[in-house]
């Protein structure tokens, strides 16, 4: 039984369509289902950052432009849910936060990359497949 969905979101219309699908899943069950919505900024590292400037700030930033389009596609929907805003590797973060808030699923857009892409470059869609210990739908 589902009773909870961990949501991986950026910018891309693919992780609009993973929410979209994650919503349509949370509002067809007969029981609440809460979703947690989580964006994962990669590309902060320890020695990026110049002196002077607010690490927590520039994600904070960063999320809230992320996270705005998501709140509204929320509004009046009924579903509970909760947004997270993280810094790290993206497959590794979804992954920990899966397990730690024992998520039942993850769902995650897939970028439609092909095979050889994924191979030679990797995606986090098949990151977060391979090393999730939970179920995984990937929406494309």
């Amino acid at each position: 039984m589902l009773k909870r969905i961990l949501v991986a979101v950026d910018e891309s219309d693919h992780a609009k369509k993973a929410l979209e699908q994650a919503l349509m899943l949370a509002e067809q069950m007969k029981h609440p289902v809460s979703l947690t919505i989580m964006h994962v900024n990669p590309s902060i590292s320890i020695n990026e950052p110049a002196l002077g400037v607010d690490l927590e700030e520039r994600i904070a930033e960063e999320g809230k432009h992320v996270m705005e389009p998501v709140i509204e596609q929320m509004v009046g929907r009924g579903v509970a849910y909760e947004t997270l805003l993280v810094a790290g590797d993206p497959v590794t973060e979804i992954c920990r936060m899966a397990s730690e808030r024992k998520c039942d699923l993850i769902v995650i857009g897939t970028g439609g990359k092909s095979v050889l892409a994924e191979i030679v470059v990797g995606s986090v869609s098949h990151g977060v497949l391979k090393h999730a210990e939970c179920p995984v739908l990937t929406v494309k």
